[in-house]
């Protein structure tokens, strides 16, 4: 059976919007997976989970440390100090130090992220001071994305918000002027014009699906799309790129709102959808974020994208089991693959957070 596919979904929402109109999420929605209680529920619960089943005792690596750049999303949507004690009790217990991944050196700075954060409510540069050491030591090499590691398109998620949050945290452009050369460098090199959507590495470029058909992974694309949101807020409007880094979520959430599956989900070959059939939490996590971000902030228009996010956000709460558990996760990969209902892992959680916390900016009692 194949998977249905919404391949002309703008003008199919453009149609629906005129004539049975958009139920918007405000006040205490009587559907479940839109009551704000609700929603912060399953956020209790899948932080609940990721805290009993993490895979080692001790870590700051990108799988580990994507989970904390959701848990303080979580906490920046509800204040919670409980929340915040325990990023501040993972990052203390590091030292603060950079991450530990040395065959893709941007991963290093996916702990950064959380520990910028840390900052930018305590004032401790203590707090950042390994982090700045080690992007200074990156920008006076002076040397081409690719030489530097940064070729892959999960490195604009994990590696490049954090010079953009640094430029906030010291006043000095250089980290963001080196944020800027590095991320289109990369983006540039891996950027398919025609899909409008990104191959995860050179390789992809050459790789065709069982069907002959572009290898463009989901979860690499979430990769990207959520790294927007994450650098822009940091970005002065004024700064040359910020209507590029605008463009590109447009032209991405455009795409996807056209290959989004009747179940809500995304599979993880964006350009073939027979090949892997079942659902992916993770890549459809990210993609909600972000153009739940994009709706939120005047970047995408509500009418046409709000339907996308609420059948998303619907798949994804539903997705949770009882204990917390994400599922249909894709486990660590570069590509395409076949997922398990079981599958998950910290990222997936991460990920699951941060799609709730900007489901839960859209929610508004006073609307």
């Amino acid at each position: 059976m194949k998977v249905a596919v919404k391949k002309y979904r703008i003008i199919s929402l453009v149609f629906i919007i005129l004539t049975t109109g958009i139920v918007k999420i405000k006040g205490q929605s009587p559907e479940p997976e839109f009551n704000r209680d609700s929603i912060i529920s399953v956020m209790y619960r899948v932080t609940g989970y990721q805290k009993s089943n993490s895979w080692m005792n001790v870590d700051r690596n990108w799988k580990r440390s994507t989970f904390y750049t959701g848990l303080m999303a979580f906490y920046n949507i509800t204040k919670d100090n409980e929340l915040l004690t325990k990023a501040e009790y993972w990052a203390g217990k590091h030292g603060y130090r950079v991450g530990t991944d040395w065959f893709y050196p941007p991963n290093k700075l996916t702990c950064s992220q959380t520990y910028l954060e840390i900052f930018f409510i305590t004032k401790n540069r203590e707090i950042i001071k390994n982090t700045k050491d080690y992007m200074d030591s990156e920008i006076e090499e002076n040397k081409s994305a690719f030489e530097q590691g940064w070729d892959y398109i999960d490195a604009l998620y994990v590696g490049a918000p954090a010079y953009a949050m640094m430029s906030k945290a010291t006043g000095d452009k250089k980290y963001i002027r080196y944020m800027n050369r590095i991320f289109w460098e990369v983006a540039d090199s891996l950027w398919d014009d025609d899909d409008k959507l990104f191959y995860r590495d050179m390789d992809a470029k050459k790789l065709k699906s069982k069907n002959k058909k572009k290898i463009l992974w989901s979860r690499g694309n979430g990769w990207v799309i959520a790294s927007i949101p994450r650098i822009i807020e940091y970005l002065p409007k004024n700064n040359s790129y910020y209507q590029q880094y605008v463009f590109l979520l447009k032209s991405m959430a455009k795409t996807l709102a056209s290959r989004q599956g009747d179940d809500g989900f995304w599979r993880t070959n964006l350009a073939d959808y027979d090949e892997f059939q079942m659902p992916e939490s993770s890549g459809t996590a990210f993609f909600t974020y972000a153009i739940a971000w994009g709706i939120k902030n005047g970047v995408l228009n509500r009418d046409l994208y709000l339907p996308v996010v609420k059948e998303a956000w619907k798949a994804l709460y539903n997705d949770v089991n009882e204990d917390g558990k994400v599922l249909y996760g894709q486990t660590v990969n570069h590509r395409p693959a076949v997922v398990r209902k079981e599958d998950s892992g910290e990222y997936v959680s991460g990920a699951f957070l941060l799609a709730g916390s900007e489901v839960l900016k859209l929610y508004s009692p006073d609307e």
